[in-house]
């Protein structure tokens, strides 16, 4: 070979290759010290992005849990205190069954007392039953309610999903100027019959009539030309046009209201949230179906009575009036939601699955209805009975939910141990060193350090045996 001495080849290689040795074991000492695999993104990209989502849902998820374990802890205040309740249920058809037999003779006035004193302390139990500053049984937590839909076909219109009047409107105009009827109100002057719009006046500022069917009141209403409407205040309707309306735009047309014999509903928290859509398949009977859950059930009404029809397999009350009639009250929609108070977050995503909600009822005395209980008299006494037998299928309703919804976080709370465990070691697999591998590879760079060290030794020693040349 060709001995030079502006270029030491040799030298440079083994420098190189010293280089190397040297950075792979830095990177040895940061993996052992570390005990990670990829310390910064350049050690692996994809990696890095990958295992980073797993360590936020693992934090995520250890939240979780700690969020079921809470709710169970909430639950179960709600449900000693229900408890108690419970038990003062029982004295209450103690007392009852006592004041309901002519044996009390005068001791009904001692039997009244001891009631109201339950009774009290029931709604004080109720009302200071608290977790972390939230009422528990009071009837604000978590509750459920209930709100008429839109979803009706053609022109029909529910008013309940305006103001709560018991009332349907249709209307059967046959003119072309396309408007549109709100209830701003809840006005009694708005009775079930028909209802006719009159001709406009030639200045239109000067209002229009509609004419009731059977009682023929004028009702006067005036035109807002800039907002296109005709307010009607004493029967609360606005008919607002999609353009201006004319002299003739609404005259003839006609409205019909009429009682469909509705009065209220009540849902308990049993009561699966979603759409439930009301449907008569048979005569004298109502239908609910979940269109979400598709749960649904079938009662037995009776038409043209006050009735208040139970659907207890789902927790709904409708309570009926005179005016029912299942053909009218058909096709009809409501939606049942739940206060986000109760809603509890088991999982690390923004979905529906990865939340719980859960009620915990009204138990104080207006709730079970408990606070109108007469025991002054015996025919008082015998008709608490069935009120208090009532009050205790109500309260026992909700306990039992109330252990169904701590059963089901038990479950979650295990599912987030196992699912926490799962990720972490997907985690690991993908962040964390080997350190056997890793020590092998730190003992290989360790001797080739050395070994490089001494191989560029001689190497930069090679070049002095030109010297010999020149003597």
């Amino acid at each position: 070979m060709g001995l030079r001495i502006q270029h030491n080849i040799a030298a440079m290689n083994a420098h190189r290759m010293l280089s190397i040795s040297d950075a792979g074991l830095a990177k040895s000492l940061e993996r052992l010290s570390s005990g990670y695999r990829i310390n910064r993104a350049a050690d692996d990209a994809a990696g890095l992005a990958i295992s980073q989502g797993f360590r936020a849902d693992i934090a995520s998820f250890g939240v979780a849990s700690r969020n079921t374990s809470e709710a169970a802890s909430l639950l179960q205040v709600g449900e000693g205190a229900m408890d108690q309740i419970g038990n003062m249920l029982t004295r209450l058809k103690e007392l009852a069954t006592q004041a309901a037999s002519a044996n009390a003779g005068a001791n009904l006035d001692k039997l009244e007392a001891e009631k109201e004193e339950l009774v009290e302390e029931i709604d004080r139990i109720a009302n200071v039953t608290e977790y972390a500053g939230s009422k528990l049984i009071d009837g604000t937590f978590g509750t459920y309610s209930a709100a008429w839909g839109n979803e009706l076909v053609d022109t029909t219109y529910d008013l309940d999903t305006v103001n709560g009047n018991k009332y349907l409107y249709t209307d059967t105009g046959t003119n072309t100027a396309t408007v549109s009827f709100t209830f701003a109100s809840d006005v009694a002057d708005l009775v079930a019959q028909t209802y006719t719009l009159a001709t406009m006046g030639a200045t239109l500022s000067s209002g229009v009539s509609a004419t009731g069917g059977t009682n023929s009141v004028v009702y006067v209403g005036t035109y807002n030309a800039t907002a296109k409407t005709l307010s009607f205040s004493d029967i609360g309707l606005t008919v607002t046009g999609e353009s201006a309306l004319t002299t003739t735009s609404l005259a003839g047309d006609t409205f019909a209201v009429s009682d469909i014999g509705y009065s209220s509903m009540s849902v308990s928290n049993t009561t699966p949230t979603g759409t439930w859509s009301v449907t008569s398949a048979t005569a004298n009977s109502i239908t609910l179906t979940n269109s979400r859950t598709s749960d649904a059930q079938t009662v037995t009404t009776v038409d043209g009575s006050a009735q208040t029809v139970d659907f207890d397999q789902l927790g709904i009350k409708l309570t009926l009036n005179s005016g029912y009639a299942d053909d009218e009250f058909d096709t009809l929609k409501f939606v049942v939601s739940s206060s986000g108070a109760s809603t509890f977050q088991v999982g690390a995503g923004n979905t529906a699955n990865d939340r719980v909600d859960i009620s915990l009822g009204d138990a104080t005395a207006s709730g079970l209805s408990i606070d109108a209980l007469d025991y002054t008299t015996a025919a008082g006494a015998q008709s608490a009975l069935d009120t208090i037998d009532s009050a205790i299928s109500t309260l026992v309703g909700v306990r039992g939910g109330v252990g169904a919804a701590q059963n089901r976080l038990s479950y979650a709370a295990a599912n987030l141990a196992t699912t926490i465990e799962n990720i972490q070691a997907a985690e690991s697999v993908i962040r964390d060193v080997d350190m056997a591998a890793e020590m092998t590879a730190f003992t290989k760079n360790q001797i080739l350090l050395q070994a490089g060290t001494a191989m560029l030794a001689q190497a930069n020693m090679a070049p002095q045996v030109v010297l010999q040349l020149m003597g």
